[in-house]
């Protein structure tokens, strides 16, 4: 197994930036570290303005919101007016990227210096990535063993590996000095699914300062993942607004739409028939979407004959991970004017009444091919008669859209793929 880890060190500039521009629509991501141990607590300036009035060796910052630009940093020693600062460089950041900006280096060699580099924007999904950065500035080249195995070997100060995905747990890690046994830090990490971590070595190995030492900071998490399903039977085309800007072009008639990545959070969506603005939407609602979660945002309903509307815009959580090794299958109800049906696998039954709108848990099953009927409820009448066939690790919504009554769509079972 290979390893990719990341030493994270700049927090120090975004809280700087809190002062600078606080109102600003935001589409970058900035931390400052400060990773000089020989260097004492320093004041950051930001565009000539005090941001963060003292922040000691081996600290740094949070991630802050900013707007994309370029911004000129100056760093002074703690209490000391911009005009004295010893280390002046300019950070430029682009919409949708996150960035570390940090001191490193040694007073006592004249090396300290200032940098950035560019984190992870999102993380895995499914998975957990780390990567390794060696900051130490008087360390020798070292090893990094993860789980009694060599994982990335002599890597010099400085270096950044990549991220690499890796499954979620504890792992213990061990760094040598570069072809020897000589343990310089042992301990363990926590993964969590959907985060991305750097595992940053910093400090001083010989005295000079802050003591050695790895700190593992977390970069980025996955967002949620989100699709718009038309399940209106009798709605034409539509498309889809998120926050006022169009992220759905034109999404048919008993259609759904792929994953689309977002932050967590709360957003604004609008449908509007295929072609018309946000303005003239016929349906709006808020939705709330958790960090690390799947979830479908769904048009349903049918207008009457009089083209008034009896329509909503829903959503529905959906399954984060499919089980490993297996299969997960539900069933769905959204066809609007069909009745309660029941539900049989393999001529079994599964489910009992299952009402418009509903969903059921997921049911766990081995991959293969599955006979999947589906009757009114109580009765012999087969509305839906077919075979569906799973794979492992990967889940599905047979879903019932449609109408029974020749309003719009014709009734039909759409197998949607959950993960």
């Amino acid at each position: 197994m290979k390893l990719r880890m990341r030493l994270v060190l700049g927090a120090l500039v975004a809280l700087a930036f809190a002062s600078v521009a606080p109102n600003a629509l935001a589409a970058a991501k900035l931390r400052v570290l400060h990773s000089a141990p020989d260097v004492p607590a320093v004041t950051i300036y930001v565009n000539g303005q005090a941001a963060v009035s003292s922040l000691a060796p081996l600290e740094s910052t949070p991630y802050l919101d900013l707007p994309a630009g370029t911004y000129q940093v100056a760093v002074a020693l703690a209490g000391q007016p911009e005009s004295a600062a010893v280390l002046r460089t300019s950070v430029t950041l682009e919409n949708n990227k996150r960035y570390t900006s940090y001191a490193t280096g040694l007073l006592a060699s004249g090396t300290v210096r200032l940098g950035a580099t560019e984190d992870a924007w999102r993380a895995p999904f499914q998975r957990s990535a780390l990567r390794v950065w060696h900051n130490s500035p008087d360390a020798p080249a070292v090893d990094v063993i993860v789980n009694g195995q060599t994982a990335l070997a002599g890597v010099p100060f400085g270096t950044i590996s990549q991220y690499l995905p890796l499954p979620a747990g504890s792992y213990d890690v061990r760094i040598n000095v570069a072809g020897t046994s000589t343990t310089v830090f042992t301990g363990t990490v926590n993964l969590a699914r959907g985060e991305a971590y750097t595992a940053v070595a910093l400090g001083s190995v010989a005295g000079t300062g802050a003591p050695f030492g790895v700190q593992v900071l977390r970069d980025a998490t996955s967002g949620a993942l989100v699709r718009v399903l038309h399940a209106s039977p009798n709605v034409p085309a539509v498309t889809v607004y998120v926050n006022g800007q169009r992220a759905i072009q034109r999404l048919g008639t008993l259609q759904s739409s792929g994953y689309l990545p977002l932050d967590p959070g709360t957003y604004n969506i609008a449908v509007s028939l295929a072609g018309r603005p946000a303005s003239q939407a016929a349906l709006r609602a808020r939705i709330t979407v958790p960090d690390k979660t799947r979830v479908t945002a769904l048009a349903r309903g049918l207008l009457n004959g009089r083209g008034v509307a009896r329509l909503q815009l829903a959503t529905q959580r959906d399954i984060d991970v499919a089980p490993q090794g297996k299969s997960a299958l539900r069933v769905w109800h959204l066809s609007p004017d069909a009745p309660r049906v029941d539900v049989f696998v393999n001529g079994k039954r599964v489910l009992a009444g299952l009402r418009y709108t509903a969903a059921s848990a997921y049911l766990t099953l081995d991959p293969g091919t599955y006979r999947v009927q589906v009757r009114v409820a109580g009765t012999r009448t087969v509305v839906f008669n077919g075979r569906v066939t799973t794979r492992a690790n990967r889940a599905y919504s047979a879903t019932a859209l449609g109408s029974v009554t020749g309003r719009g769509a014709s009734f039909r079972v759409s197998v949607l793929a959950d993960a």
